[in-house]
């Protein structure tokens, strides 16, 4: 069995915010789900904010393909501009990389080849 590798991404807005709750959940979905956790990454910044040093590490894992997921909390945490969201997620999405939202039921993935 192929293990499943996923990369752990929080983000609060505010330095009185902490994103330990999210790892907790996340970890706790994570495993639930059968992924393994090689990475997480804490990042205090705007969601509008598409420069953000965390969420572009977490976009190199997926270009090197270490990973094979993305787990947040929910989309916004990934990003709050909707042009940001669709492209990140399209670029994932052709690279195979799943980015899961625990809540809200949403998530993106790839579907594999048929054989």
């Amino acid at each position: 069995m192929v293990q499943k590798r996923a990369a752990i991404y929080c983000r609060v807005s505010t330095v009185d915010q902490s994103c330990e709750r999210q790892q907790r959940d996340l970890e706790v979905f994570a495993g639930r789900a059968g992924y393994t956790v090689v990475a997480a990454f804490h990042e205090n910044a705007s969601g509008a904010d598409n420069a953000r040093p965390e969420r572009r590490k977490v976009l190199e894992l997926a270009r090197r393909r270490e990973i094979q997921a993305i787990l947040v909390t929910e989309l916004s945490r990934w990003g709050r501009s909707t042009s940001d969201l669709v492209d990140t997620l399209d670029t994932l999405h052709a690279q195979g990389i799943s980015v899961i939202a625990q809540t809200g039921s949403a998530s993106t993935w790839r579907r594999p080849a048929a054989s």
